[in-house]
């Protein structure tokens, strides 16, 4: 009897079913070939990774055990319609159980939502379900249906009765389903296994099944063929040869220093020492070209350890857009699809039905350029569509670009814990790279080493070796005194204030005969920064100009959808060359998104208080590459009216900001000792946060998976995807197929309160993954302020609701 695995889809009604057997067979053959790579570039001994592999081929032969029940089958072959009526995990679970392989049942339990558990779930639900029934499993058996086995889901009774009922359906069925089993796909591994202690290695072991299974439904959806597991194409010695001919042709003036910087560093990071370490830093200054002598050092490293693929992390998606140019224009080779080898990852986008699948992004490329919050939130999932992706990771060489801005403070001691694994048992090489380097490896403080005891997890310090030289470092110092000098404005200013100060005489006297004056302004929220360039380009009289070219004023933030950001940056770079603004003032407005990593110059900068770290990455900004006397860099704070909102976040770094001006404003000033200084400083001002960094850490180590998930948001928010293309949304409600680059380059991301204060709708057909349509109840303006034109030009808006953002 050939038993089903998927049945027809439904537009495809006719289609013959998907067989168990192929569906296995399938999922087995890509899962294996995935983890032989996998295991490749693990430290475990031959012995252990037979047992894994062992173990992980019996999880994809049994993961849909369940489906081989005659009452699933009535479902999959279409006899009857619904939903499956038996669980259909808990037969696997139930054979991994019978021969004590805990890691068996654990991937086989986590292949499907909720995810891998927690063992403190676990333990007091089998320890309930025992004692309302009657049973006696053990309190890892995993036993029991998919859905209410934590305590604020399982209340009553008959909740541990409905368990009871699927375990004694699985005990009297599981002869025939093994005979079934046995009969169309053959015998698997019998063999005993705990779970790993690392968290990490459950995880990629799982992204391995996760991935193998998706696959096989995916081709059988999509009716075509089952491809093969191939490694990444990497032709690393071409990519490096290819980078030293793109640095060569770069444009340089033999007068400049920092060129002639930007040449040493690059230089030693291609031909000097190859460190031993498979962790570094990088604490090059701005306008060094951070980016190609890292890669040209990462490539190098990625050479001798054959190296996966190259992963690029970066806080803020202006940073990706950036880097994934210069990466398609430097190390794509004659004849590659630029997109196929160095592929961008943007904001979250996995999906949860087969329908939406498409859209997600797997990191399969060579080079993957992809945002802290997915690279990290990644390592810390718990949720299979999360995890699909994880096991690109192993064997990577990664540089994590603004390393200081891309996660919170209470999250680096799991996070050093993670990476150090990824290190040390899977072959991974990696470089954090900031020109204001907060060491937080190396801090005792803030890894909480004296909290060891409670947090049970293996963390030490370590001082990482710095891929910038101390010559270089000596010789850069003398140039960053002179390009930027910093000023305080004493008293907060009104919005009517701030706009009359960027205006005036005192701030421009020395800059309008300069090099391209221009002014940044940076605030601290997306209302703010809308605000202020509304009332700015209707003081300049601005908006009588139809054409971006002719703006004084640019405004940018993620107010507006990539794309129409990709447009403003463009402008902007435009102006930093020749052109007809050469002479002529013209201003940014913008949020923290444009003060790291973006290579953008200006005479003057205005930055709303913040950090120190903040601070310090606008004044890259400011002057960069030294080519006027020099730059000013005033910080401001405001008084919350007229719209201007202060961003609750930024009260305590504030106060540490005002406590070490006196060094920001040194001659002797260290970036690095200021920075991790400054995180220190901040920290301790939070013991909440400490907490918050020993409870996940404690939650890690006692494998709950599901906390751990929970806890760690790298962006404390819930937010959805917002649609503002008229033309994507009509798309998708009819059905036709929206690429995922399609979907991110023509939204924004918006917290959920602020979507359910706006009332925007869901799109139909994709609200379980809290996709909304903006146009379809405000204007959106692409050319200026984005979803915030649409709100500003709704009457009292601001005055009675008081904004939303």
């Amino acid at each position: 009897m050939d038993c089903i695995a998927h049945s027809a889809p439904k537009k495809h009604p006719g289609r013959k079913p998907h067989l168990y057997s192929d569906h296995i067979s399938e999922a087995l053959q890509y899962g294996l070939s995935q983890l032989d790579h996998l295991l490749s570039f693990s430290n475990f001994s031959s012995q252990e990774k037979e047992r894994i592999r062992d173990s992980v081929v019996a999880a994809i032969m049994l993961h849909d055990m369940g489906k081989l029940d005659e009452l699933n089958q009535e479902i999959l072959k279409g006899e009857k319609s619904g939903r499956l009526p038996v669980d259909h995990i808990e037969a696997g679970v139930a054979i991994a159980a019978s021969i004590q392989n805990e890691l068996m049942g654990w991937l086989i339990r986590g292949h499907h939502a909720p995810g891998l558990p927690s063992k403190k779930n676990e333990k007091f639900f089998i320890k309930q379900l025992n004692t309302e029934t009657g049973c006696k499993f053990l309190p890892t058996s995993l036993r029991g249906r998919r859905y209410k086995r934590s305590k604020a889901d399982a209340k009553t009774k008959e909740d541990y009765q409905s368990h009871f009922q699927a375990v004694e359906r699985t005990e009297g069925n599981l002869p025939d389903y093994k005979k079934l089993q046995e009969g169309s796909c053959g015998g698997w591994p019998e063999i005993s296994m705990q779970l790993p202690q690392s968290g990490l290695t459950t995880r990629l072991l799982l992204s391995c099944l996760v991935n193998a299974d998706h696959e096989s439904a995916a081709t059988y959806t999509n009716n075509s063929e089952m491809p093969v597991f191939e490694p990444a194409t990497t032709r690393w010695e071409e990519r490096l040869a290819a980078l030293s001919r793109y640095v060569k042709e770069l444009p340089r003036d033999p007068q400049n220093k920092r060129h002639n910087l930007r040449d040493l560093f690059y230089k030693h990071c291609r031909e000097g020492e190859l460190f031993s370490s498979k962790i570094m830093m990088c604490s090059a200054s701005v306008g060094l070209g951070k980016t190609t002598s890292v890669m040209a050092y990462l490539l190098r490293k990625s050479i001798q350890d054959h190296s996966s693929r190259i992963m690029v992390i970066a806080p803020f998606s202006n940073i990706i857009d950036q880097t994934v140019k210069t990466l398609r224009k430097s190390i794509v080779l004659d004849g590659e699809a630029p997109e196929e080898i160095v592929a961008a990852h943007h904001h979250k986008a996995e999906f949860s039905d087969e329908n939406m699948r498409q859209y997600a992004t797997l990191w399969q490329a060579p080079i993957v350029v992809t945002t802290a919050v997915q690279f990290f939130e990644t390592l810390a999932g718990a949720h299979p569509s999360k995890l699909r992706k994880l096991h690109s990771i192993a064997g990577a060489s990664i540089f994590i670009d603004e390393s200081h801005a891309c996660l919170p403070v209470e999250f680096l001691k799991i996070t050093w814990y993670w990476l150090r694994k990824l290190c040390d048992e899977w072959g991974c090489n990696i470089v954090f790279s900031s020109g204001s380097m907060v060491e937080f490896w190396n801090d005792p403080y803030i890894l909480g080493s004296e909290d060891e005891g409670k947090a049970r997890l293996e963390v030490s310090c370590q001082k990482l070796p710095d891929l910038f030289p101390k010559e270089l470092q000596r010789n850069t110092q003398k140039c960053e005194t002179k390009r930027v000098e910093f000023r305080k404005i004493q008293n907060p200013l009104s919005l009517d204030g701030l706009i009359a100060l960027i205006q005036s005489e005192d701030v421009w006297e020395n800059y309008y005969k300069s090099e391209k004056p221009s002014c940044l302004v940076i605030l601290n929220t997306v209302q703010s920064c809308a605000i202020v360039a509304d009332s700015l380009a209707r003081a300049l009289d601005d908006y009588s100009k139809e054409k971006i070219e002719n703006k004084k004023v640019l405004h940018l933030s993620t107010a507006l959808a990539p794309k129409d950001r990709e447009r403003i940056l463009k402008e902007i770079l435009r102006r930093q060359d020749d052109s007809e603004w050469n002479t002529s003032p013209w201003y940014l407005i913008a949020t923290s998104a444009v003060e790291a990593g973006v290579d953008l110059d200006f005479s003057i900068g205005f930055r709303e208080r913040c950090s120190v770290t903040s601070f310090l990455q606008v004044s890259g900004r400011i002057n960069r590459h030294g080519k006027r006397g020099a730059g000013v860099l005033y910080d401001f704070s405001i008084i919350p009216d007229d719209g201007l909102t202060l961003h609750p976040g930024f009260r305590e770094p504030s106060m540490v900001f005002d406590s070490l001006w006196e060094e920001l404003t040194s001659p002797e000033l260290s970036l690095t000792s200021i920075s991790t200084r400054s995180q220190r400083k901040e920290f301790s001002r939070f013991n909440e946060k400490k907490e918050r960094r020993n409870l996940l850490c404690l939650e890690e180590a006692k494998l709950n998976f599901q906390e751990v998930a929970e806890a760690y948001k790298v962006i404390d928010s819930d937010t959805a995807t917002v649609i503002v293309d008229n033309g994507i949304v009509r798309k998708m409600e009819i059905g036709i197929p929206v690429s995922w680059r399609d979907i991110q380059e023509n939204s924004v991301q918006l917290w959920s309160n602020k979507i359910s204060k706006l009332n925007l709708r869901p799109i139909r057909n994709s609200s379980q993954d809290r996709i909304y349509s903006w146009i379809d109840t405000y204007e959106y303006d692409s050319r200026f302020l984005g979803i915030m034109g649409g709100l500003l030009r709704i009457e009292n808006f601001f005055k009675y609701d008081g904004g939303v953002f």
